[in-house]
């Protein structure tokens, strides 16, 4: 037992460990939040970027009006199956973006536990508005369009035709696939089977294709989530795999006294502001190359006009 006189000692070396700790815990903190905020400040000006670059291209060309007009805003079209998170990832994406607290505020429905009715819907188009410094949305709003579409056709009846008519819902410029982890593993192996056609179609449009894997919590190891992700990309032909758990009012409980507060977590909000910053890469490539065609087919066209009739 110490001594009377080292117990002033001890208790100064445990209250310097513990302001250490809680140092340690905040400086943490402020890393993170300040890896979001440039995150978020880095999508804001991409948007930005593509808007005034369209502008620009088209003062360029001598158009007479086409140079005041506002260019389109990015277009990411989230598709998938019933009940694999794709509504839950157009509410989490549009939180992340807007740096929301507090109670989660639903831009699209998002399907039950039980998994939803066999209703037909119709595709959502969901401005998604990219929020400034310090919360604030600055003089001119950033906004990235996310297509919710309507759910895919089981894997085992999905055809060709379906995939297309989903692909080509709203006119987008990047796709987003959603897939459970925590599904059937009879249902989960059939849907991971159609990706190689997914991916065909998508390409085809010429469009990229960006896999989220929703759930991820349900990864028992990281060796389950190692074969996962290893058959997902070989199968899709893409790098851009990403593991998510989304935000829902069913993370905390029920709450019978007021809406739950959902608590924003950094994993959550870095990966989907990641898949956001990605898909605006894709775009930004797709537009500059259609620039690139255009001059040429107009110049091809000049060539044609003026050439000499023989």
């Amino acid at each position: 037992m110490p001594a009377p006189r080292q117990l002033p000692l001890l208790l100064k070396i445990a209250a310097a460990a513990a302001a250490g700790a809680l140092a340690i815990v905040a400086a943490a903190r402020l890393l993170r939040d300040d890896a979001v905020s440039s995150l978020r400040r880095d999508i804001r000006e991409a948007v930005a970027a593509l808007v005034s670059s369209e502008d620009g291209d088209s003062a360029a060309t001598g158009g007479d009006d086409q140079g005041d007009e506002d260019a389109p805003p990015p277009s990411i079209l989230i598709t998938g199956f019933r009940a694999h998170g794709k509504s839950s990832l157009v509410n989490t994406a549009c939180r992340a973006l807007a740096a929301e607290e507090g109670p989660l505020l639903l831009r699209a429905e998002a399907s039950p536990p039980g998994g939803g009715s066999d209703s037909t819907r119709r595709r959502l188009k969901v401005k998604a508005v990219i929020s400034g410094a310090d919360g604030e949305m600055g003089a001119e709003e950033a906004v990235v369009e996310l297509l919710d579409a309507p759910p895919l056709p089981e894997a085992a009846r999905l055809t060709r035709d379906a995939i297309e008519a989903a692909v080509s819902v709203g006119d987008p410029e990047c796709v987003v696939l959603v897939l459970r982890c925590d599904a059937p593993t009879k249902e989960r192996n059939a849907a991971v089977k159609r990706l190689p056609e997914i991916s065909a179609v998508v390409r085809a449009k010429g469009l990229n294709l960006i896999v989220v894997l929703t759930f991820k919590k349900s990864v028992r190891s990281l060796r389950q989530a190692e074969e996962l992700l290893k058959e997902v990309s070989f199968r899709a032909r893409t790098d851009c795999v990403y593991f998510i758990e989304n935000y829902t009012w069913s993370n905390n409980g029920p709450n019978l006294l007021h809406p739950p507060v959902i608590k924003n977590d950094f994993g959550t909000h870095f990966t989907v502001l990641t898949i956001i910053r990605q898909c605006l890469e894709f775009i930004k490539l797709n537009r500059s190359q259609k620039d690139e065609k255009t001059p040429k087919q107009a110049d091809t066209q000049a060539d044609a006009k003026t050439a000499p009739k023989v």
